[in-house]
Order: C-alpha cells, then structure tokens, then sequence
C-alpha cells in the first residue's frame, strides 16, 4: 500500500488504497485468512497533504490481522522528495501493539540509529540505499550493536566481486538474456562515486551479454585502479 509508482497508483493500487482505508483493512483480512505465515502491510503517511491517515490506515490493519506494519514517512504525492517525515511513524508507533518498521531516507548507520531513536519503532527497513550498496545492511547492524562502530565503505574490488557475484545469481535464476537487461540498472548503481561513472553507466545501458559485463568490469577496474 505504498507504492507511489503512477502504473500502479493510477490503477488503483499502491499508495493509491491510502485514499480507501476499509478496502486496506478488508485486503489484510483476506490475506490473514489465506496464508498460514505472518502478514505485513507497508503503508504511506497519505496520499497527499490534505489527507494524512497513516495512523487510521494502521489501526485499521492491526484490527483485521496483520502481524506488523511498516510505515513510509511521505505522502504519495511527494513520492521520494525531501523531508522525510519520521514523526508519522512515531505517531502509528504509539497508536498500534503490533510492530512498527520505519522507512524513508535511511542513507546511512547513523540515520537508521536516528530513526530508530526518534520515533521508537522497532525496526528499521532501507530501500533506494540499499540499491548497489549491499553493505548497509552490514554497516547498520555493526553501529546499532557494537558501540557505533563504523564499518568502512567497500573498496573497488570487493564492489565489482559482489556485483558480479549479484548479476551471475540473476543468470542463474531469469537466464542470462533477460538477467542482463535487468543488469543495466544494478551495473549503474554499483558504479556510483566511481571516477568516469557516468560514462560507464552509459556503456551499461548496452550490456546485452556476460562477456560483454566481464569486458566492463575490466575497463572499470583500470580506469580506477588507484582505488583497488
């Protein structure tokens, strides 16, 4: 329920069910009396300024079964621009028994251990940061348990390791033809800070096969060869 994509809120769905909060509650009820394992919803603050209803949509939830709820601190009509209002998810915090998960604008260790702190919820999810940085995840659990240690940020050769580590996972499981079209985005994504990124990025928008990534990733690694 918090997608803000146009192809699907404009449907109906997504974000777009913020604006009928019954219909959310009756979809949980369903899904709760379908499937043996936890439910979850993910929800927006609203679907825009004037009618920002987090704190009904997931009561509402809670009442027909779900299992916890995870709350996007931005109404669907900002889609992702700033701010990021963590109050909200403070406010569903308070207002339901079941666990709350805050998301939005978690970019670092740091902000998730803010997050966590200013709105007590209890736990924390990371989206668009987690998009070719596979190691905040790592980073966020080393600061939270381990007396806010900062964990270093990957070096070149671990980031181009992982990332065909990733793309061979998705051969392996979509076949390689429809795996390297996906690839084009992730490539984009893994190079970000790199020296000549974007012109790397745009010789990823034409990866059509493996042999043609192996041949990207070698040109990467020369051209930033002082960074391995």
């Amino acid at each position: 329920m918090g997608c803000p994509a146009p192809k699907v809120s404009n449907n109906g769905s997504g974000s777009a069910l913020m604006k009928r909060p019954q219909l959310c509650g009756e979809i949980v009820a369903a899904v709760k009396a379908a499937v043996p394992v936890p439910v979850t919803a993910k929800i927006r603050k609203g679907w825009d300024g004037n009618s920002v209803n987090a704190v009904e949509v997931a009561k509402l939830c809670e009442t027909a079964g779900a299992d916890a709820i995870t709350v996007h601190g931005r109404t669907r009509d900002q889609m992702y621009a700033p701010p990021v209002d963590w109050d909200i998810i403070r406010q569903v915090k308070q207002a339901v028994n079941i666990p709350v998960i805050g998301n939005g604008d978690v970019v670092s260790a740091q902000a998730a251990a803010q997050l966590l702190e200013q709105t007590g919820c209890d736990l924390v999810m990371v989206g668009r940061e987690a998009l070719g940085n596979p190691w905040i995840f790592s980073q966020i659990n080393a600061y939270l348990t381990d007396s806010c240690r900062i964990l270093p940020p990957p070096g070149l050769q671990e980031r181009m390791l992982v990332m065909m580590k990733h793309i061979q996972k998705m051969c392996d499981y979509k076949g390689e033809h429809r795996a390297m079209n996906e690839a084009r985005k992730h490539v984009g994504w893994y190079l970000k800070g790199m020296k000549n990124a974007a012109e790397f990025r745009r010789q990823a928008g034409y990866l059509e096969s493996w042999v043609q990534l192996e041949q990207l990733v070698k040109e990467i690694m020369e051209a930033n060869c002082e960074s391995c």
